[in-house]
Parts: C-alpha cells; sequence; structure tokens
C-alpha cells in the first residue's frame, strides 16, 4: 500500500520495518483490504485516533466502488468522524485474535477460510510487534456485533498506532 503522503508523489512509503509487505501479504482486494503508513510528525495521542479514522475512511473510500454493485440498499461509506465514533479500544491480544480472524475467515460464510489461521496468526503477531508494545489498538467489533465502518452488509476492522506508523486491515462482504 501506499503512504498518503507519499501518494502525491509517486514514491512508495518509507518503511524501514517490513510493515507494509507484512499487511500486504493479508491483503485479498476487494474482500481484504489494508493501509499502513506514517502519521503527521508530533501527532499526539489524543489526535492518534482521529488520524487513523480518517485513514480507515480513506481506504473504505478507496475500495467503495469496487462494492457499489453488490450493496443490497445504496449507500455511502460512513464520514471520518462516524468512524471515529464507531472505534473501541483493543488490548493486544484481542488485536491479534480479531486481525488474524478478519485475514483467514469469512464472516458472511461460516467456515469460508480465506488463508491458512496459522500463517495469518503469524503475520498478524509480526505485524503488531513491529507496531511496538505503546500502540493503541482499535476496533468496530464487540463479539459478533459490530458498528459499521462500511457501507457494505458486513464488515470487520482492526487498525494500530504507536504515535508514528498505523496499520489498517478491513474485511468487507455482502451476502
Amino acid at each position: 500500500m501506499w503512504d498518503d503522503a507519499a501518494v502525491e508523489s509517486g514514491a512508495r512509503a518509507v518503511d524501514p520495518c517490513g510493515l507494509g509487505d507484512l499487511l500486504m501479504s493479508l491483503q485479498m482486494r476487494p474482500l481484504v483490504c489494508v493501509r499502513y503508513g506514517r502519521l503527521p510528525h508530533g501527532a499526539t495521542s489524543d489526535h492518534r485516533l482521529r488520524s487513523v479514522a480518517g485513514h480507515v475512511h480513506g481506504l473504505v473510500s478507496e475500495v467503495h466502488p469496487l462494492w457499489e454493485r453488490h450493496l443490497a440498499t445504496a449507500g455511502v461509506p460512513p464520514t471520518a468522524s462516524h468512524i471515529e465514533a464507531r472505534l473501541k479500544p483493543l488490548a493486544v491480544d484481542g488485536a491479534i485474535e480479531t486481525m488474524t480472524a478478519l485475514a483467514a475467515e469469512d464472516l458472511v460464510s461460516p467456515g469460508g477460510i480465506l488463508m491458512n489461521r496459522e500463517i495469518a496468526r503469524h503475520t498478524v503477531t509480526r505485524i503488531v510487534k513491529r507496531i511496538g508494545p505503546g500502540a493503541t489498538w482499535w476496533t468496530n467489533r464487540q463479539g459478533a456485533s459490530w458498528d459499521p465502518v462500511t457501507a457494505c452488509t458486513f464488515d470487520g476492522m482492526v487498525a494500530g498506532s504507536d504515535g508514528e506508523w498505523f496499520a489498517i486491515l478491513v474485511q468487507l462482504s455482502e451476502d
């Protein structure tokens, strides 16, 4: 994925820790989508959630056209501020488990496998370690329920940031 600041210049994001390669290995567009990059220098922890919600909105808006014709009712993705209000804090263990499930298991088809769960878990664990122990994690899911961050019938999202880097994984689906 391209860092938003680098998109305009056409340059690939500088990613010294390999975060992008790890996230990209989980991506299966249009079902599982990822984004990573750097937050603006000096972003305080108070602004971390707002910045990450903006990047979630950007990712969802980017993939929305791929889903429009499949949507049961015409809809638009929630705004960044709506997404921000829907995100719930998540402990590190919960981030690993939820991101693994979203990368490996189809939300719509129980038992539907998107990728090997152990490979997904290993990759997600490496992502979480690269973001670091000081990271904050969020999701739109609580058990079997969720607050939508897309216009799709089903979605799940995990995002984390250490204040410098962020990582996002979203699974979208329609039945």
